[in-house]
């Protein structure tokens, strides 16, 4: 298990508007997926909806439009710039029935009951008090509610990828294993951590995207040389040169290369 002693809860990618097209990039590559297993989850239109570690907002305000007239979704961050970003893109879009604040996933103290699903994507593998983040989300679903959750394995398909393409993944596995996360929270922690919580009926799907790989290679890309870089250099993880290298690469890929992300695994399970 990891030590997390002295470890902090904290952000490893951006959290202003210089990441904001990452962000929506990484929710285009993600957001079919979630849709496909949403639409298995016979959710209701007046259905409560909580959002952990909401991000931009782009999840939360489609969950918003799923359960319509009479649902309501809660989104929150960690993040107040990313929560802000959140609450502008909801009220362009003219959504109504979302609300969005800031707290962190171990640290949220609804009403319990209070929900009736719960989602989360790409927010434990980086905490070090993930099991508190799920018992908390257990106590915030009413009876038979459901916590639906995505989180990363770095276990990815590698058919013919680039050298560079290995080199960012283990890179970023370091980054979250510093940090006090789990870089393949998804297959082993989070399993693990809803069963202790008291979910059951647990059902879980891999999947690893590979269907644009033009927004593939631009989301890795962006990550790389925009938001990481630095904490890359600083853990002496990589140098500078060899960061500028890899982004280098990156900028030559050969467009019959198969580039993938991080396998994710979509875990389900029920508050009885």
């Amino acid at each position: 298990m990891t030590d997390t002693t002295d470890k902090q809860d904290h952000y490893l990618l951006g959290v202003d508007r210089d990441a904001l097209h990452r962000y929506e990039l990484f929710n285009e590559i993600y957001q079919p997926a979630t849709a496909m297993r949403l639409a298995t989850l016979d959710v209701q239109p007046d259905a409560r909806v909580l959002e952990v570690g909401c991000g931009i907002g782009r999840t939360a305000c489609y969950f918003a439009a799923e359960v319509v007239p009479d649902g309501h979704v809660v989104g929150f961050d960690q993040s107040d710039q990313l929560v802000e970003l959140a609450k502008e893109f909801a009220a362009e879009q003219g959504i109504d029935n979302v609300s969005f604040f800031t707290a962190k996933a171990q640290d949220h103290d609804f009403e319990p009951a209070s929900f009736d699903l719960a989602h989360t994507r790409y927010v434990l593998t980086y905490s070090p008090f993930a099991a508190t983040a799920v018992a908390r989300i257990y106590a915030a679903l009413a009876p038979g509610g459901v916590f639906f959750a995505e989180e990363v394995t770095q276990d990815y398909v590698k058919h013919n990828a680039p050298p560079w393409c290995d080199k960012i993944y283990r890179w970023f596995e370091r980054l979250v294993e510093l940090s006090g996360g789990d870089p393949n929270y998804g297959r082993h922690g989070l399993p693990s951590h809803m069963l202790d919580a008291g979910f059951q009926d647990l059902t879980a799907t891999a999947f690893t995207p590979i269907q644009d790989q033009a927004k593939i290679v631009e989301m890795l890309r962006l990550a790389v040389s925009n938001e990481f870089r630095h904490a890359i250099v600083d853990a002496k993880i990589a140098t500078e040169q060899e960061v500028d290298a890899c982004v280098d690469s990156m900028s030559r890929a050969d467009p019959a290369a198969v580039i993938s992300t991080a396998t994710a695994f979509q875990v389900t399970g029920v508050r009885r």
